[in-house]
C-alpha cells in the first residue's frame, strides 16, 4: 500500500478513536490496525495468538459468502503477494475493518459484529493450508478453535467444527456453507500456485506465503463498549462498505435486546423472532411474490402501538424506522423523547405474529365482490391511500369476530367513500382527515364497529360536504388532476352497478381494470378540435364544460391515442372496442354537442352523489 493509504488509514484510526474519547460512560470506541500474527511478542495487534474468543453472535446471518466473493478475496491476497505475474515484490494489504464488542459469557471473548465472513473465510483458508502444508511450523502452531458462532440456535456451529475436523478429502457440500467454501477454497488456491508450462522452475515458496498472509494483510479493528443498540449506531456510523443494516436487521436486533435486557428472556428467544422473519419468506414464497416484509408489518404495529399506548398522535405521520428508533431508544437507552415520556409500552411477539398471519389471510381473501374491489381502489386513489393498511388493523382486532369479513368489507366501503369526499373537495389531503384516521384506529382496536361506522358517515355528510362537492364536479374538473382521476373513475366504475355484487374473477378485473390498467382521460368532444380554422369558435362556444364531467370518461389508452383529436364521428368507430361499460354507452349517441353534454354530466354528477353521500 502506498504512504497515502496509509496516511488514510492513520487519519481513519484517529477519527475513530476520537470519537471514543468524546462520548460518556455509556459507551467507547477504539481503533487499532492489526495482522493475523504479532511479529513479536512485544506486540499485542494481532487477531490471533493472544487467546482471544471471537464469538459469532446469535443475532448474526449465517455464514453466506459465495464463489464470487471467495475468488475475488483469493485473488486479492495473491496479487498483492506476488503481483500479476507472480515476479513482483509483496505489498501490504487491507482486507477490511473488523467491529468487535466484549462478550459477556465468554473469558476474553470479543463479540464479531462486523466482518465475520471475511474472518470465517481466513479461518477455513488456514484450515485447507494445514492440511495442505503440514511441514509448516507456523500453521502447525495455529489452532483453529478461535471462532465459534451462535447463529441458528447451534446448527452453524455444528457444520463448522464437522469442517474443521474434516480429514484431507474435503468435498462439495450443499448443506454444509463451511465444507462447500472450503472446497472452493482449495480449489481456486491450488489454481493460483498451478505451475504454468512456461514456468517449469516456478515453486511455490509455502513459508513466504504464511509468512506474508500472518503479518502483511491489516484489518481496522474497532473494539466497542457499549450496548447492543448502541453498537449497532456505532456500526452503521463508522462502516465503509457502504452496506447499512436495513430497518428488518436492526429490528430484530433491537427486539432482541430488549426481550432479554428489559424482559428478561433467554437468548434462545432469537429463534422465536427468526421464525417471525422465516413465516414471512414463507408465505412470500407461497404466493410466488413479494407480498409484504417485515418492514411493511411493522408499519401496521406502528399504529397498534401508538393507540394501544396512547401515545402521541403524531407518531403517526413519522417513518418506520424512525418510529423505531424512537422507541428502543426509549425503551433501552432511557430516551428523553417527549413523545415517549411517562408512558409505558411493551412490545410482543405474538402481536406481531398475529399481524403477519392476518396480513396473508387478507392476501388470500380479498376482495370478495366486484363493489369489494373497487372500494379499495378508490382508497388508494385518494390522498388517503397510504391508510389502506387500516384493513389489517381491522382484522387484527376483530379476526375472532364471526362477522370479522363481512364488517371488514363494509368498513372499506365506508372509508372509500370518506377519502373519496375529502380528496375531490380538497385540493390537498387535511390533517383533519389524518387526524380522524387515528381516531377510527383507537375505535377498531376498542372493536366498536357500530361507533366505527357512525363516526365516517358523520364526518361524510358534514360540513355541507354534498352541496359544496355537487357544485365542484358539475365545473371545470381538470384543474386538478387528483379530482379529474378520481371523479371519471367514479363515474366509470358506477356504470358497472350491475355487477357490483359479482363474485367471478372476469367481473372484479373489469373493475379493477377502470383503476390500475392502462387508462387515459378522453376529451369526448376534443379539446384540440381537429378544424384548426374552426378550434377558436369550438373553446368560445364549449367554454369550460369542454372540461367537464359530461365530456370526459375513461377511456383505454391504446384506443385514445388512436383516435387522439379526430371528430366524433370517427371516434364513434372505435369507442365499441372498448370494455368498458360508460364508453359503450357513450357509442349509442349517433351526434355529440353541447346539449348533450350538459345532459350527460347532469346524470353523471346526480350518480357520483348520491353513491357517496346514500
Amino acid at each position: 500500500m502506498s504512504d497515502t493509504v496509509w496516511r488514510y488509514f492513520e487519519l481513519f484510526l484517529l477519527k475513530i478513536n476520537k470519537m471514543g474519547t468524546q462520548t460518556n460512560n455509556t459507551f467507547s470506541i477504539k481503533a487499532k490496525t492489526c495482522t493475523l500474527l504479532c511479529k513479536s511478542q512485544e506486540e499485542n495487534d494481532c487477531i490471533l495468538g493472544n487467546g482471544v474468543q471471537y464469538v459469532i453472535p446469535i443475532y448474526q446471518r449465517p455464514y453466506s459468502w459465495t464463489y464470487e466473493q471467495i475468488r475475488k478475496f483469493i485473488d486479492d491476497i495473491f496479487t498483492s503477494f506476488w503481483g500479476e505475474n507472480r515476479n513482483s515484490a509483496s505489498e501490504p494489504m487491507f482486507i477490511g475493518t473488523m467491529q468487535l464488542s466484549n462478550s459477556k459469557e465468554i473469558l476474553n471473548g470479543k463479540e464479531i459484529i462486523d466482518g465475520q465472513q471475511r474472518l470465517t473465510t481466513f479461518l477455513l483458508l488456514l484450515k485447507i493450508l494445514k492440511t495442505q502444508y503440514p511441514e509448516n511450523n507456523k500453521l502447525n502452531n495455529i489452532e483453529l478453535n478461535w471462532l465459534q458462532t451462535k447463529v441458528n440456535n447451534g446448527k452453524q456451529q455444528k457444520f463448522l467444527q464437522e469442517c474443521l475436523n474434516a480429514a484431507e478429502h474435503i468435498t462439495p457440500n450443499e448443506v454444509n456453507s463451511y465444507l462447500n467454501n472450503a472446497y472452493i477454497i482449495r480449489e481456486i488456491f491450488n489454481e493460483e500456485i498451478l505451475t504454468d508450462k512456461d514456468e517449469a522452475d516456478f515453486i511455490f515458496d509455502t513459508d513466504k506465503f504464511v509468512d506474508y498472509l500472518f503479518s502483511n494483510i491489516y484489518f481496522v479493528v474497532i473494539e466497542t463498549q457499549a450496548p447492543l443498540t448502541k453498537t449497532l449506531q456505532i456500526f452503521n456510523a463508522i462502516n465503509t462498505t457502504g452496506l447499512d443494516l436495513n430497518g428488518g436487521d436492526i429490528f430484530k436486533i433491537k427486539m432482541f435486546e430488549y426481550l432479554t435486557r428489559i424482559e428478561n428472556k433467554p437468548d434462545t428467544v432469537f429463534e422465536e423472532i427468526s421464525r417471525l422473519y422465516e413465516t414471512v419468506d414463507s408465505y412470500n414464497a407461497e404466493n410466488k411474490e413479494i407480498t409484504t416484509d417485515i418492514p411493511g408489518i411493522l408499519g401496521i404495529y406502528k399504529y397498534i402501538l401508538i393507540s394501544k399506548f396512547g401515545l402521541d398522535k403524531s407518531l403517526n405521520q413519522y417513518s418506520t424506522n424512525h418510529f423505531y428508533d424512537l422507541l428502543f431508544d426509549n425503551l433501552l437507552s432511557n430516551g428523553n423523547n417527549k413523545e415517549f415520556k411517562g408512558k409505558s409500552i411493551k412490545l410482543s411477539l405474538d402481536e406481531i405474529e398475529k399481524l403477519v398471519n392476518v396480513r396473508y389471510e387478507w392476501e388470500k381473501n380479498q376482495f370478495p365482490t366486484a363493489e369489494d374491489a373497487s372500494a379499495m381502489q378508490l382508497i388508494w386513489w385518494s390522498r388517503y391511500g397510504r391508510y389502506w393498511v387500516l384493513d389489517f388493523v381491522f382484522m387484527y382486532a376483530f379476526c375472532d369476530d364471526e362477522n370479522c369479513w363481512q364488517n371488514l368489507w363494509i368498513f372499506n366501503r365506508k372509508l372509500s367513500k370518506l377519502y373519496s369526499v375529502y380528496s375531490v373537495r380538497y385540493a390537498k389531503g387535511l390533517n383533519r382527515i389524518h387526524t380522524f384516521t387515528y381516531h377510527l384506529i383507537d375505535l377498531i382496536l376498542k372493536k366498536d364497529f357500530e361507533g366505527i361506522i357512525t363516526s365516517i358517515n358523520n364526518l361524510i355528510i358534514s360540513e355541507e360536504n354534498k352541496p359544496v362537492f355537487e357544485k365542484l364536479i358539475n365545473g371545470d374538473i381538470t384543474e386538478n388532476t387528483k379530482v379529474k382521476n378520481i371523479v371519471c373513475r367514479l363515474s366509470a366504475l358506477l356504470a358497472e352497478k350491475e355487477i357490483f355484487s359479482a363474485k367471478d374473477d372476469e367481473s372484479i378485473k373489469r373493475v379493477r381494470n377502470i383503476f390500475d390498467g392502462q387508462v387515459d382521460i378522453e376529451h369526448i368532444e376534443a379539446y384540440n378540435y381537429f378544424d384548426e380554422t374552426l378550434r377558436e369558435e369550438k373553446r368560445i362556444e364549449w367554454a369550460d364544460k369542454i372540461n367537464s364531467l359530461g365530456n370526459l370518461m375513461v377511456l383505454e389508452s391504446s384506443i385514445n391515442r388512436s383516435i387522439s383529436n379526430k371528430p366524433y364521428s370517427e371516434k364513434l368507430l372505435k369507442y365499441p372496442s372498448s370494455s368498458f361499460t360508460i364508453v359503450k354507452k357513450q357509442a349509442e349517441l349517433a351526434e355529440w354537442n353541447l346539449e348533450k353534454c350538459e345532459l350527460r354530466r347532469d346524470v353523471e354528477a346526480k350518480k357520483i352523489v348520491e353513491y357517496l353521500f346514500n
